[in-house]
């Protein structure tokens, strides 16, 4: 190989390096700036968030018959049905 091939190929590789440190610069530029942008939209125009329920009174509030937490609205009778077939399940599935 003679000198003049390996200061071209040195010259094309330091020029392909900083082609691609000028281009992941550029993208991670780009996503910083969008990303401001998204805050920025999202500060002005903020979504709905759901207001807790005036009838709670701590975190125990949800708990029904065996300390188990009741989802507001499920009928105590479904709880206990569904309880007691999966009682009944665990039971068969022993034997």
């Amino acid at each position: 190989m003679n000198s003049e091939s390996v200061a071209s190929l040195l010259i094309e590789a330091g020029s392909l390096m900083l082609i691609g440190m000028v281009f992941v610069f550029s993208f991670l530029g780009l996503l910083i700036v969008g990303i401001h942008l998204i805050a920025r939209f999202c500060e002005a125009f903020p979504g709905e968030t759901p207001e807790p329920s005036a009838n709670l009174k701590g975190p125990s509030a949800n708990l029904g018959r065996n300390n188990q937490a009741v989802q507001p609205g499920i009928d105590g009778s479904v709880v206990a049905a569904i309880s007691a077939a999966i009682h009944t399940h665990r039971q068969n599935s022993k034997k």
